[in-house]
């Protein structure tokens, strides 16, 4: 991105051409970009690493996302379950497949301080398609 050029400016605005304020929302963009990969590499590499196949695998055999994510972050339920704010039961009862997880409690998982969905699971593929793949 080259210099903006101001085209006009007030105590309380400046304004600026459609294409310059375009550049800087993209150099935001990449500045935020490069924070959250730093901030990824930073991260204690303590979890599991599976393969692409071990995941196919372990969905296909019923385990739960919740649990391989938890893994990958090398978490124990505990830390996950205080992390998102829930109870531990739950979190087990929640991977071990005896309860639903409800909308809440997969957005507290998401959002859990210290939980990464950098490489995540993806749920919304069938056992049919993994099977066939």
């Amino acid at each position: 991105m080259g210099e903006v050029r101001i085209i006009s400016e007030t105590a309380d605005t400046v304004t600026v051409s459609r294409s310059d304020w375009e550049a800087i929302l993209d150099r935001l963009d990449d500045q935020r970009d490069r924070a959250r990969i730093a901030q990824s590499e930073a991260r204690p590499k303590t979890g599991v690493t599976y393969t692409a196949e071990e995941n196919r695998r372990m969905v296909l055999d019923d385990v739960s996302p919740v649990r391989i994510l938890r893994e990958r972050q090398g978490m124990t339920q505990a830390a996950l379950a205080e992390a998102a704010r829930m109870s531990k039961p739950y979190l087990s009862e929640i991977e071990k497949g005896e309860k639903p997880s409800s909308v809440e409690a997969i957005k507290s998982l998401a959002v859990a301080p210290g939980v990464s969905m950098d490489d995540p699971i993806d749920l919304g593929v069938g056992r049919e398609t993994l099977a066939q793949t």
